[in-house]
């Protein structure tokens, strides 16, 4: 008797695609970015710094999509504002892949907010698991914040150097 195990194997698939959507505690990454869970981002805090009156923050997990529109938009939204990266001879745009990235999906004004920072390779913490903040280092860290919708961005900061 030949029993066919094709509902079988369906089923797995589809409950390891249902376990894996549901950790949200786990972050998607890449060699150069990582794109913190809502829960991660909940747990750093970072949300209090964009805090409005007594509103609670709110936060939700981009999608690499999203990233994907982030990124391939921000080369262009630098060359804008080419007077923000005044040290180096070589444009930052022209040099993104030297920078390691962290995304945050923040919810202001009720829209769906990617809070990015960019940072340079020499940081020495574990920066897919730890959000990082440094003062100082100049050009070597910049953040911005990017609406999904509108796919705008604005609020861009260059480190200050010491």
């Amino acid at each position: 008797m030949f029993m066919n195990k094709r509902p079988i194997f369906v089923l797995f698939v589809l409950l390891q695609f249902v376990f894996a959507c549901s950790s949200s505690g786990q972050n998607m990454q890449g060699e150069h970015w990582v794109i913190f869970s809502e829960k991660q981002a909940e747990e750093s805090g970072i949300g209090s710094w964009f805090a409005q009156g007594d509103e609670p923050i709110q936060y939700w997990t981009p999608v690499e999509e999203n990233i994907l529109a982030l990124e391939d938009a921000l080369g262009a939204y630098l060359q804008d504002n080419p007077d923000r990266f005044r040290n180096s001879e070589t444009p930052v745009w022209e040099r993104l892949n030297e920078y390691n990235r962290q995304y945050i999906g923040i919810i202001l004004d009720g829209k769906q907010i990617i809070y990015a920072n960019y940072f340079c390779d020499s940081v020495e913490s574990d920066w897919k698991k730890d959000f990082v903040f440094v003062m100082d280092g100049g050009e070597c860290f910049f953040q911005f914040k990017y609406e999904v919708e509108s796919a705008e961005f604005f609020d861009l900061q260059v480190n200050g150097e010491a």
